[in-house]
């Protein structure tokens, strides 16, 4: 061959191979391994994965302490004055800290996403508003977790913080309900522990509206791309 032919040659591979490549990151599954191309209401279905691993693994564990409870009284080494109180298991409320498995999720997550830095966060939420979840009819305390602690009587009204879509609303094992809200560039809100709740999977929400009334321990959370953001620094007082 000519020199000529090798460089056309040349060039018609290397064409071919690049053409390939981008039929193959556009339409197909492999995109969203990339970093940083992953779609928002993905994020918030990992979001809602984790949240209903979460109950589930809260109701195994009362399942489990019951009936080692039971086991332990029909082989007699609890004594049958103390039966009154077989029923009580004591665990902990997952929405105090967070398990294992949600440790890990997010460290997963973030492995995957690892371009898409917290700090864009505050860049993300130029021109957003957030609100108040209680208003002035409650105040909100800090948690470990970065979430907030709702601080008011039972059945006070928590609000949605900004317009959105809401992706999940499902009961733990301990009856209350978990609401999770997608909102624009890639924005989640979390509101667990409300004992009555007034949105369904699917609805659209505006900033403010209610979502529900709180139980003994309601709590909100923010996230932006599977990491967890301080609330505090950006819900208006």
């Amino acid at each position: 061959m000519t020199r000529a032919q090798v460089w056309l040659y040349s060039f018609s591979a290397f064409a071919v191979a690049v053409l390939f490549v981008w039929v193959l990151t556009a339409y197909t599954p492999v995109r969203r391994l990339l970093p940083g191309v992953l779609p928002g209401d993905l994020r918030a279905d990992y979001l809602s994965a984790a949240v209903k691993l979460d109950s589930l693994e809260f109701a195994a564990g009362q399942n489990a302490a019951y009936i080692n409870n039971i086991a332990s009284l029909l082989r007699g080494e609890v004594a049958s004055d103390d039966s009154a109180v077989v029923h009580e298991v004591a665990i902990d409320d997952s929405l105090l800290a967070a398990s294992d498995a949600e440790r890990q999720f997010v460290r997963s997550y973030e492995s995957q996403e690892r371009f898409n830095l917290s700090v864009l966060a505050p860049i993300a939420a130029e021109g957003m508003v957030f609100a108040s979840p209680v208003g002035s009819v409650a105040s909100m305390e800090p948690l470990p977790t970065k979430g907030l602690l709702v601080k008011g009587p039972r059945n006070t009204p928590v609000s949605v913080i900004y317009r959105g879509t809401v992706v999940s609303a499902t009961i733990g094992a301990d009856g209350y309900t978990t609401v999770t809200v997608q909102h624009p560039n890639d924005f989640v809100s979390v509101y667990g522990g409300l004992g009555e709740v007034f949105v369904d999977r699917g609805d659209r929400v505006a900033a403010g509206q209610r979502l529900g009334y709180a139980g003994d321990r309601a709590t909100v959370e923010m996230w932006h791309k599977g990491t967890a953001l301080d609330p505090m620094e950006y819900i208006l007082p």
